[in-house]
């Protein structure tokens, strides 16, 4: 037993206590071969490798998507119409309008329709401007021009002629020729629009 001892310790490369320490022969390699096995269990696997994902551009909407033919001023996308000449917030059904209101629809190609419009010249303002005239354009023609001369809500209905009109986009201007002006601020307001845009 006494024998077995050294020779055992001998195998493991451990020397007695009091003697320099020797690594065996064929210790070291098979060290060396489950060190790396050992670490890679011990941290886990290694997450797969993918390639980046292809770049393709952004989708966007077609503008028929984003506004039609008609517009009432207290729907949630009202604002798609505007292109300027307008307060900034509705406050309801209706919208301010300014010197010089624009908007913007969309029309098929070879569309045969009306204009139409509804709006409203308050007693407050017209108490100031007095009867107003209307002066409609289509894609920067003038296409209609119409005087108001009582206060009160107005209705207006027209065939617009075809060689007015884009396929895609057009825009309509809906000018005043007189305006009221707030005492607070200085703004100043044409009329009150609920509702406008091309029907068939």
């Amino acid at each position: 037993m006494a024998d077995r001892a050294p020779r055992l310790g001998s195998r493991l490369g451990l020397q007695p206590p009091g003697r320099h320490f020797h690594l065996q022969s064929g210790f070291v390699p098979r060290f060396s071969i489950w060190l790396p096995l050992l670490l890679l269990a011990g941290c886990g696997g290694l997450p797969e490798w993918y390639p980046p994902p292809m770049q393709r551009p952004a989708l966007t909407l077609p503008l028929a998507a984003t506004f039609g033919q008609f517009v009432a001023m207290g729907d949630p996308g009202a604002y798609a119409y505007i292109v300027g000449g307008f307060r900034d917030k509705s406050e309801g059904p209706w919208r301010w309008t300014h010197d010089h209101p624009v908007l913007q629809f969309w029309l098929p190609p070879q569309a045969r329709v009306r204009f139409t419009a509804e709006f409203s010249f308050p007693e407050q303002t017209f108490s100031q401007t007095g009867p107003v005239t209307l002066t409609f354009a289509i894609n920067g023609k003038v296409f209609d021009r119409v005087r108001y001369a009582q206060p009160g809500t107005e209705k207006y209905n027209r065939p617009v002629p075809p060689d007015l009109l884009n396929p895609g986009v057009n825009t309509v201007a809906i000018d005043p020729d007189k305006c009221a002006t707030r005492p607070e601020g200085g703004e100043r307001l044409g009329f009150v629009l609920l509702s406008a845009g091309f029907a068939e």
